[in-house]
């Protein structure tokens, strides 16, 4: 009997025992768990929205990041720019702006509620600004591009026929629009930046179809038809159509007089054109704002607006424009507040800047000296400055000129009023690009 108590006090005792080791374990692996735990997994998804060209605005979405057995405590996110940064919530996307070229190594870390952290990286390649515009180096007029300084020449499009007008899309910059002549007429066409992907959008024979400028949306094209049957020197008017061609609207009714010359605003559905109806002068500036056309800037008697520029020989196919009409269009800043254009008073050719509104209007070397203080004595000259194109930064415009030998593309820098050549080979002409 003694020996049956003395088992059971045994029993007992080593249940006590493995009870406060399995206590005291349980109270270790608790003050433990972060050593045991699983650390947070950091998943950085990047959204450069197709555009890959400063200045361009990357969403960065760390929704994707998680911890399996706690939750995610704060966040850091630099943006390799100067930029870091912090928060508790990995499920709002962050919006961030680049506007220098370059390669960004963007890190994102995450922290959990044990103190453990999770890292991801990404790597962006952001590219310089580039120019669209029509050289013809190679016999006729193809497309090229090049940085904003000059640099990095390069063909997009080189055929045997002749294309002109080109227009980069705001919304990527991937995707440019032009007018390409087929021995018969001209029409819109679209291809990549690269060259690659051509499209033909419209496919009249009997008249021309010129001008392609993309909605601030990249949803639509505005362009010039001579009229969709028969071929017209007076009766062009204002169109647009969808990204493939179709739904073709005729958006203006300037008969008996022309309209030419779209150039879409790169922040709504306002589109300027140049029209000859109700101007003192050959020319004038008109805004179309909700369906309804306005003129919003006339010269003034024997002078030309908009589309103002010498007589520039483009083709063996005529282009057919209106009576003493060039290839020069007007041009939007990048927040839509303004407008340079060009205007010719019949011995020479100028930029002028206007606003939308018809409230405004000065010589651009008047406008770079009021607005900067500072004196563009080499803007507006003796010779012809006109085909402006607003950088998508806002810090200068390019325009054509025959100042030197032939027809090259310069840049005025706005804020010093300095003026840089950008070309030199060939006649290159029609300066363009889109950054809403």
């Amino acid at each position: 009997m003694s020996g049956n108590k003395s088992a059971a006090r045994r029993d007992l005792k080593r249940l006590v025992m493995a009870v406060g080791l399995m206590m005291v374990l349980a109270v270790g692996l608790t003050a433990c768990r972060g050593f045991f735990g699983q650390g947070p997994i950091a998943f950085l998804v990047v959204n450069m929205g197709g555009d890959t060209e400063v200045p361009v605005t990357v969403t960065f979405d760390l929704s994707g990041s998680s911890d399996p057995d706690g939750t995610i405590v704060s966040y850091e996110l630099d943006a390799d720019d100067g930029t870091v940064y912090t928060g508790t919530d990995v499920t709002t996307p962050i919006p961030h702006p680049y506007t220098e070229a370059g390669t960004y190594i963007v890190s994102l870390t995450v922290t959990d509620n044990d103190g453990r952290i999770g890292m991801d990286l990404e790597t962006l390649v952001i590219g310089p600004a580039m120019i669209a515009f029509a050289s013809n180096r190679s016999g006729q007029y193809d497309i090229y591009r090049m940085q904003a300084d000059g640099s990095d020449e390069g063909a997009v499009d080189v055929t045997d026929d002749d294309e002109l007008f080109p227009d980069l899309v705001g919304t990527t910059r991937g995707e440019i629009a032009y007018t390409a002549e087929d021995n018969q007429s001209w029409n819109i066409w679209t291809m990549d930046v690269s060259g690659g992907s051509l499209s033909p959008l419209t496919s009249q024979t009997a008249s021309n179809q010129i001008q392609p400028s993309w909605s601030h949306d990249g949803t639509q094209i505005a362009y010039a038809s001579n009229d969709t049957q028969t071929p017209s020197t007076t009766t062009w008017e204002i169109y647009i159509m969808d990204v493939d061609g179709a739904n073709v609207e005729q958006i203006t009714e300037q008969s008996p007089s022309w309209a030419i010359a779209p150039a879409c605003s790169p922040m709504n559905d306002d589109v300027v054109f140049v029209s000859d109806a109700d101007s003192t002068g050959d020319s004038s500036v008109w805004l179309l704002h909700d369906g309804a056309a306005e003129e919003v800037f006339d010269p003034g008697a024997g002078e030309r607006a908009g589309d103002a520029s010498p007589a520039v020989t483009i083709a063996s196919v005529d282009l057919r424009l209106p009576t003493g009409a060039g290839i020069s269009r007007p041009s939007w800043s990048p927040d839509g507040a303004l407008i340079a254009i060009s205007v010719s008073d019949g011995a020479e050719t100028d930029l002028w800047v206007i606003d939308p509104y018809g409230t405004y209007a000065e010589l651009l070397e008047d406008y770079i000296d009021d607005t900067y203080a500072v004196t563009a004595t080499d803007v507006n000259t003796a010779d012809n400055e006109f085909s402006p194109y607003w950088l998508e930064d806002g810090t200068g415009i390019a325009f054509v000129s025959d100042r030197d030998t032939g027809y090259q593309i310069y840049v005025v820098t706005l804020a010093t009023g300095v003026v840089t050549t950008l070309t030199e080979t060939g006649d290159n002409i029609l300066p363009a690009s889109e950054k809403p």
